[in-house]
């Protein structure tokens, strides 16, 4: 199966996630975190990059970066590279730090920003690791909010522009902003094509401009989900003899891209089930 599809361009603004291999834990003390930051910090100075917001968990870590000059993959190689090369120095270890590949989402600007850098400051809060974002030092809230000194890798203006012209103002309206999450059910993040978060106009645009398909081998429209069917149109609901159940299961996941657990959970079936399914059809 194809490598997800990895646009670039100079101007864009990504949300990152990036796990530790096998859920395993990336930061074992403060220390860690220190570290990753002055390394984060270098990174944003090599490659010219812009950290609007930043929060840093146990076995992961989530990052709002605006890349100028359309260069992220290699930013991202330094950045856990040198981090992985800290880490397994410093814990006598040796192999992956991280779970594969990054992810990375392209987002629309304003009104999705906002609702990213919410869902990002809120992870400690939701985790229950703290009772409010502001008491979790390893992310970037305190300081948009003006709670604390911001660090040189922070770039919070423009975030804060979007919440007012005043200074004080802007903190206060975006306290408000994330506090408004707090009471209730938390409002998830929504990604489309499982490239962008922001408006189908949005997503189409940025594809039709920077997404070179013709030039990527493996990569077509199936695989980012423009005129895909269903999973309930591929299986029926699941309601076929049981051969021709196995068959949708198949061009579920080979034409059609869809993961294994996704199609299991739609039919409420095992994911190793469907897997020696597949063996069979293709032996």
């Amino acid at each position: 199966m194809a490598r997800p599809l990895r646009i670039q361009f100079e101007g864009a603004l990504y949300h990152i996630i990036s796990r530790g291999n096998e859920r395993m834990m990336i930061f074992l003390e403060d220390a860690d975190r220190i570290k990753y930051l002055n390394i984060l910090h270098t990174t944003i100075e090599r490659f010219n990059w812009l950290c609007h917001v930043y929060c840093l968990m146990g076995n992961h870590y989530h990052l709002i970066i605006e890349t100028p000059d359309a260069n992220l993959a290699k930013g991202m190689k330094y950045l856990n590279q040198v981090y992985s090369q800290f880490f397994n120095w410093k814990y006598n270890r040796v192999g992956h730090v991280f779970q594969g590949r990054y992810k990375s989402y392209i987002v629309q600007k304003e009104a999705y920003l906002l609702h990213c850098c919410r869902y990002i400051v809120l992870n400690p809060w939701e985790a229950k690791l703290v009772d409010h974002p502001k008491e979790w030092k390893w992310s970037s809230y305190s300081a948009t909010a003006g709670l604390t000194n911001p660090p040189p890798l922070l770039t919070k203006d423009w975030l804060l522009e979007i919440f007012g012209s005043d200074v004080k103002r802007a903190r206060n309206n975006y306290v408000k902003f994330i506090e408004a999450d707090m009471n209730g059910k938390r409002s998830k993040l929504e990604y489309k094509y499982q490239l962008f978060l922001g408006s189908d106009e949005f997503a189409e645009s940025i594809l039709k401009r920077y997404g070179p398909f013709s030039s990527m081998k493996g990569i077509n429209n199936t695989q980012l989900g423009f005129g895909r069917p269903s999973l309930d149109q591929v299986l029926n609901g699941g309601r076929m003899p049981k051969e021709a159940r196995n068959q949708a299961i198949r061009m579920a996941y080979r034409e059609h891209k869809y993961a294994l657990k996704d199609i299991a959970a739609h039919l409420k079936m095992n994911p190793n089930y469907l897997c020696e399914i597949l063996r069979r059809l293709e032996t």
